[in-house]
């Protein structure tokens, strides 16, 4: 709900246009939301998601912060990513006329070869192969520009990528360890035999999952707030995520951040 308010308000040039992966990253969370009312069901369904979302707002910051050598990468892939997929094949192509429709689309593609920007797409990355991505910077590098910034909580980058990136790899890539890591059978902390706490361990695992991205929503705020006036709106962002972090704390059995500051 926040970020639908936020986008609107940014004003910087830069980071609008990486805002596209903000919007991508709210629908996501909507999709994470409606499977965490299903826990017992989609716990590694939204394990994947939460990959997708944490790697999307990862690369958010760091697009609007790298050099303009990686911007420009990052503007230029879908041109690059265009070219290639002019040719493919359609699922609805009529076989018969397969190798006709795939001259015709050839010749568009010389045609878009012509533009100077495309030209551009493909000197960066490949006219021959189609699978380039559009940076070669690991994800713990992209991080690490971030926390080599200086203006954001780079640990909460840190701790969803330990959290979920691997784990939620090995589910969407199908491994034995993958569809079943959400049962806690490779847990040594975990008791399985103990009543209620399976059903204590989905409901701990969906709560967490929710609290770790909003964190990093708040972080793009911050990153947003340099360049755009949202103060209002981050404000309560902010109210908003020290609440989270004491529900975090509590769920995790840990003392929250007002026992913290008590002390």
């Amino acid at each position: 709900m926040l970020l639908k308010e936020v986008i609107p308000k940014i004003k910087d040039d830069r980071t609008a246009k990486a805002a596209t992966l903000l919007i991508s990253c709210g629908q996501t969370g909507a999709a994470v939301l409606q499977l965490a009312n299903q826990t017992d069901t989609f716990t590694s369904q939204a394990a994947m998601l939460a990959r997708a979302f944490m790697e999307t707002i990862t690369n958010f910051c760091y697009v609007c912060i790298c050099d303009e050598t990686e911007y420009r990468r990052f503007i230029l892939h879908p041109v690059y990513k265009h070219y290639h997929n002019i040719v493919f094949p359609k699922i609805e192509d009529d076989t018969e006329l397969m190798i006709e429709k795939y001259e015709e689309r050839k010749e568009k593609q010389k045609e878009l070869k012509k533009i100077a920007v495309v030209q551009e797409a493909l000197a960066m990355f490949s006219e021959t192969k189609s699978y380039k991505p559009w940076t070669n910077t690991k994800l713990h590098e992209r991080i690490e520009a971030i926390e080599k910034w200086g203006k954001l909580m780079d640990f909460f980058f840190t701790i969803n990528k330990i959290q979920y990136y691997s784990d939620a790899s090995e589910a969407l890539h199908g491994s034995l360890y993958g569809c079943t890591y959400n049962l806690g059978l490779f847990d040594h902390d975990f008791d399985r035999n103990k009543e209620g706490e399976f059903d204590k361990k989905m409901f701990k695992d969906s709560a967490c999952v929710m609290l770790h991205l909003g964190m990093l929503i708040h972080e793009s705020f911050t990153l947003i707030s340099y360049t755009s006036d949202i103060k209002k709106i981050w404000r309560y962002s902010y109210d908003n995520r020290t609440q989270a972090l004491n529900l975090l704390f509590h769920i995790l059995e840990k003392k929250t951040i007002s026992d913290k500051f008590d002390k």
